[in-house]
């Protein structure tokens, strides 16, 4: 062992606290087996990523960055114009200092070959290297290239004549990362700028919709639909073309309806994507639902539940057996709920089972079935063989038809607990669309232990949010529950707009929820084939706090506006209210 590896271990062993000699020891098995100390390290929970960095550059002599300073829009460009993104990772490096000297952060100091190339690439004799963590830079590379990315709108201008398009051939179906993407053909770089263009933005889908001069495609961000670029018409075809050699569908068959899935990545980052395409009468239109695996479930504080209504789903989630449905319209965030709510068990202790359609979440402790109508794994068929697997929790991703309903209601009979969604306005109505897919009432009443209704709000630009007060003559000109004008009467907030919210006064959402909880008196109630609106009434007499108050609660505390309360949860109850 020389002497840089002796002083990097001592400097290890007084950085993460630990016995020089245990360090010695496993960068010995490291040695024997021909792995990498820092994978080694890390597996074992020696030390951390930054500690292995930091000490390797206190024995090598060089200068250890906890952070990496961001470059200026003309760096950025230099950077990704002169070296390709392939090349920075592999090599992991990226430029710190680019003025009259170049300074590279580096994960590893050696060989310096590639460093000399890149030096020369960006117009340097010369170049320092200082220490890094291999994830900063790696992040930072994926934020120079997103930075200097294309938009879908320039990539469309590529398609303006009808000679850019002749010659187009069938289009590959590897997957690739979107930022290394390069000299692709024109339909195919359209492509990847509107994918990257909506995961960037955090789109939720996208939506190629064909018209008889051009066809416009728009991203979904925080439950509004917002145009990014115009395809000319000669353009669509081949467009959509692309979106289906992607998800596997058959680019021959255009006069009935299709339903796919793909895969990309985007700065190592993989996104699910659900595909859509239905024939119009100006041609095919194409629905493209992203799933973005990089996320990771979140917990019910991030989702928006307040202290008490968190505290109700944790004592539901202890239950034994019985049932605990999700109800809200698509895009509401029930799955992402529900997987929040199956956060709060301990699945080390519990067999925990899920069939979805897709599975949007993946977690390694979970048994999870994907629905497959082609090969005949339905919802009915799954959760069947699931009974098979003694699972303790199953989570069905939706109730769509009467026989799936069927099983989870004989599964919660006999000792399983069952999370899963239904599609309904509020809680009470839940009930009742039970009762509607042929389900008996009583058999509702004894396994049906809370249902939670929930929307997504968009929340307040935290950049460009502005205090107001409401007027009474405002007030009262509301169409709103005399306790949630009491909610409003202090200081409210909306945005402004700015540059981070790209003008809309509001970035990312939140949820706003009403959860009913099935006493005795409630149970008898259902048993009796009560109807929607004596069942919410006996939940309000109850308890319930109905999510106009969790809306005005959340407006009040400058987390969402009032506009919002307006456009999605009194305009939902209104809705209710009129059906039942």
């Amino acid at each position: 062992m020389n002497r840089v590896t002796q002083k990097v271990l001592q400097r290890l062993a007084d950085l993460a606290q630990k016995p020089v000699s245990a360090l010695l020891e496993l960068h010995g098995q490291a040695a024997v087996k021909g792995r990498d100390f820092l994978e080694t390290g890390l597996k074992a929970k020696a030390f951390t990523a930054a500690q292995h960095q930091e000490a390797l550059a206190a024995g090598l002599g060089l200068e250890y960055l906890s952070d990496l300073p961001e470059l200026s829009e003309t760096e950025v460009l230099q950077f990704t114009s002169c070296i390709p993104i392939r090349f920075a990772k592999a090599h992991r490096f990226f430029p710190t200092a680019m003025g009259g000297s170049l300074t590279l952060a580096v994960a590893r100091p050696w060989p310096e070959e590639p460093f000399a190339e890149a030096a020369l690439a960006l117009g340097f004799d010369g170049f320092q290297l200082v220490l890094a963590e291999e994830s900063q830079i790696l992040a930072s590379i994926n934020q120079s290239y997103d930075r200097a990315g294309s938009t879908a709108e320039e990539a469309a201008e590529v398609l303006e004549t009808d000679e850019e398009l002749s010659g187009l051939v069938s289009l590959d179906e590897e997957v690739e990362d979107l930022l290394d993407a390069e000299n692709e053909e024109p339909v195919k770089r359209l492509m990847n700028s509107i994918l990257f263009q909506a995961v960037k933005a955090g789109s939720s889908d996208i939506h190629i919709d064909p018209g008889p001069k051009q066809s416009v495609v728009r991203n979904r961000i925080d439950g509004v639909l917002r145009q990014v670029a115009k395809v000319p018409r000669q353009g669509h075809v081949p467009l959509v073309n692309r979106v289906k050699v992607m998800a596997g569908l058959d680019i021959s068959t255009k006069n009935q309806p299709q339903d796919g899935r793909s895969m990309v990545m985007l700065g190592g980052k993989k996104v699910d994507i659900r595909v859509s395409t239905i024939p119009t009468v100006h041609g095919e239109r194409a629905v493209l639902r992203l799933l973005n695996q990089a996320g990771g479930v979140l917990n019910l504080v991030q989702l928006g539940f307040d202290e008490a209504m968190r505290a109700l789903i944790q004592k539901q989630m202890q239950r034994p057996h019985g049932i605990l449905l999700v109800t809200g319209p698509t895009g509401s965030g029930k799955t992402t709920t529900l997987y929040a709510a199956l956060g709060l068990i301990d699945s080390a202790q519990k067999n925990v089972v899920t069939i979805e359609d897709p599975v949007e979440y993946r977690v390694a402790e979970y048994g999870q079935m994907q629905v497959n109508e082609k090969t005949g794994v339905t919802f009915a068929k799954g959760l069947r063989s699931m009974l098979r697997q003694d699972p303790d929790v199953i989570m069905v991703g939706e109730m769509r038809d009467g026989e799936t309903a069927q099983i989870a209601i004989q599964a919660a009979l006999t000792g399983h607990l069952v999370l899963s969604t239904l599609h309904t306005n509020d809680a009470p109505s839940s009930v009742v669309r039970l009762v509607d897919m042929g389900i008996e009432p009583f058999l509702v009443s004894s396994t049906v232990s809370a249902i939670l209704a929930q929307r997504l709000v968009r929340k307040v630009c935290p950049d460009c949010k502005t205090a107001h007060r409401l007027t009474s003559k405002e007030l009262d000109q509301l169409s709103l529950n005399p306790e949630t004008k009491k909610m409003l009467r202090g200081e409210i907030f909306k945005g402004i707009g700015c540059k981070n919210c790209m003008g809309t006064g509001y970035q990312g959402r939140i949820g706003v929820f009403e959860l009913l909880l099935m006493d005795d008196e409630i149970r008898a109630a259902v048993a009796g084939r009560a109807d929607a609106s004596r069942i919410r009434a006996m939940a309000l007499e109850h308890g319930m706090t109905p999510m106009e108050w969790d809306a005005a609660n959340k407006v009040a505390l400058g987390l969402t506006s009032l506009e919002e309360l307006l456009r999605v949860v009194y305009q939902d109850q209104t809705i209710s209210a009129s059906e039942n």
